[in-house]
């Protein structure tokens, strides 16, 4: 086991530093997209409903085929034909992606009237509905590079395309007063661009092959998990589609800004490690050790989420003041507790969740999404009203929680695993009011308010260790990890190690 996390840890670092990249680039825009020369609240309100919207339709064009490709590729009746079970997968998202495009695209005007009241946003629709289509087609090769453990390729690959959407959203801003518009064809052209450099790597990978009963199979499959991938992307960007509703656009535009700084949590940490640990947490099926490797992947990746979520939430503040041109989206710095918080629950949710997987009970999957999606538009309605966004934060924090101990107490069900839920709860409690101490925090000036914020973010793991969180193998670790890492000289030689580590089951 311990070899499966070295090489877990492995990839989840390269697919962080990929996924750090993504955030960077996100952060560099922020100050653009908040000055006023450039765009009004309103317009950077109108960016985060345009941004949800190709979420949602991402998730939908998918069709479940990246998990049920997932699921066959490692499956032991299917290992000899592998290029084939990718070949049907790919040519089956083609095949969506295209018929959506064809279908949605003539509906733009209709579509901008829905959202946004006028027909003025059309274009940029369009530019949405061809960016997540084919976007949905690079969701299939970026699985395939996930099987493969080629960790390195998905990050480089990706991180050129975030450096080729930069330039030409810069360039499309800037030079060519394009707007809003400019931002969604500049995903366009990235996104097409990374399906020709990666043409090679394809055709490499395919084998032509259909076969009707394997094809039924990954629908069947598949199909539940397409209601649960859909209704999973409404869970997150539901609050923005009722605050457009039940507010005004300045308020989606503070949520959206909170919502941007908070996803580093996820998409730096909780993405990286299921891009990670995904294809292994089903490798492992059927192994001596799974069930303890699962429970240690659960404790061990809350505890690194946590402590960003701490030093997220402490430092958001000085974040948004720093990235933020207009002081109009300085209130957005109170829901990011709350925000940050969702993000633990999102961690426990794709960790707990494959036991469902294994035992292939994708149908309760789909049933769970929609009920805590139901439930999270009725919180909206009910709490933004009464605290705005506050209200929507909390129906976004409550409904993530109620998500996965669904998922939880279901999987238990089917495929159980001892996770070490009272560890989990002790570092949730801790984490928690540290995270919401900031908000006490920030009123002080700025140096002492910074040395306060500081002391309690190197003293979280402290706080841990009296509360009892560890265990003598862990803590005799730790030490050697300090141990080992901390001695400079032996950098270069730590780092080759890692080169070695294969995962051997």
């Amino acid at each position: 086991m311990l070899r499966s996390i070295k090489i877990s840890l492995k990839d989840t670092i390269i697919y962080g530093l990929g996924n750090v990249a993504v955030k960077v680039v996100g952060l560099i825009l922020i100050p653009l997209f908040t000055n006023p020369k450039f765009f009004t609240t309103d317009q950077f309100g109108i960016m985060g409903m345009l941004e949800i919207s190709g979420l949602v339709l991402t998730a939908f064009l998918a069709s479940g085929l990246p998990q049920s490709l997932t699921r066959w590729y490692w499956d032991k009746d299917h290992t000899q034909n592998q290029k084939g079970i990718f070949f049907m997968s790919l040519l089956t998202q083609i095949v969506v992606s295209l018929l959506f495009c064809l279908l949605l695209i003539p509906l733009s005007n209709k579509f901008s009237v829905m959202i946004f009241s006028e027909t003025r946003w059309a274009k940029a629709i369009t530019f949405v509905i061809l960016a997540s289509g084919i976007q949905a087609i690079n969701n299939v090769v970026n699985t395939l590079m996930r099987l493969q453990s080629r960790s390195i390729l998905y990050s480089i690959t990706n991180l050129f395309k975030l450096t080729f959407v930069l330039a030409l959203t810069l360039y499309f801003i800037l030079s060519k007063k394009m707007g809003i518009e400019g931002i969604y064809l500049a995903q366009v052209i990235g996104n097409g661009i990374v399906v020709l450099l990666l043409l090679g790597y394809t055709i490499k990978n395919t084998k032509i092959f259909f076969d009707k009963n394997i094809f039924k199979s990954m629908n069947a499959y598949g199909f539940p998990l397409l209601m649960a991938n859909v209704a999973a992307a409404l869970l997150t960007v539901i609050d923005r589609f009722s605050l457009n509703s039940l507010a005004v656009l300045k308020s989606v535009a503070l949520y959206t800004l909170a919502f941007k700084i908070t996803s580093v949590l996820k998409l730096v940490l909780v993405d990286s490690i299921k891009l990670a640990l995904g294809p292994m947490m089903i490798k492992r099926i059927g192994t001596a050790d799974n069930k303890r490797f699962y429970s240690k992947v659960l404790l061990y990746s809350s505890y690194v989420v946590m402590f960003a979520i701490v030093g997220v939430s402490l430092f958001s503040f000085e974040i948004i003041k720093v990235i933020a041109t207009s002081r109009a989206y300085w209130d957005a710095v109170i829901i990011i507790p709350f925000l940050s918080l969702s993000i633990f629950f999102v961690n426990m949710k794709e960790v707990t969740v494959y036991g469902l997987h294994i035992a292939k009970k994708t149908r309760i999957i789909g049933f769970i999404v929609v009920f805590s999606t139901v439930l999270s538009l009725i919180m909206n309605i009910l709490l933004i009203p009464v605290w705005g966004i506050t209200g929507s934060a909390v129906a976004t924090l409550l409904s993530q929680f109620i998500y996965w101990f669904a998922c939880y107490y279901f999987s238990q069900k089917v495929f159980f695993v001892p996770y070490e839920i009272k560890k989990i709860i002790t570092l949730f409690v801790a984490g928690a009011i540290i995270s919401f101490s900031s908000l006490l925090i920030n009123p002080i000036d700025l140096l002492p308010r910074l040395i306060i914020k500081t002391v309690c973010l190197i003293s979280f793991p402290f706080i841990l260790y009296l509360l009892k969180f560890y265990e003598p193998v862990e803590l005799q670790s730790i030490r050697g990890f300090i141990n080992k890492w901390s001695k400079i000289n032996n950098l270069k030689d730590n780092l080759n190690s890692l080169k070695g580590i294969t995962d051997d089951l």
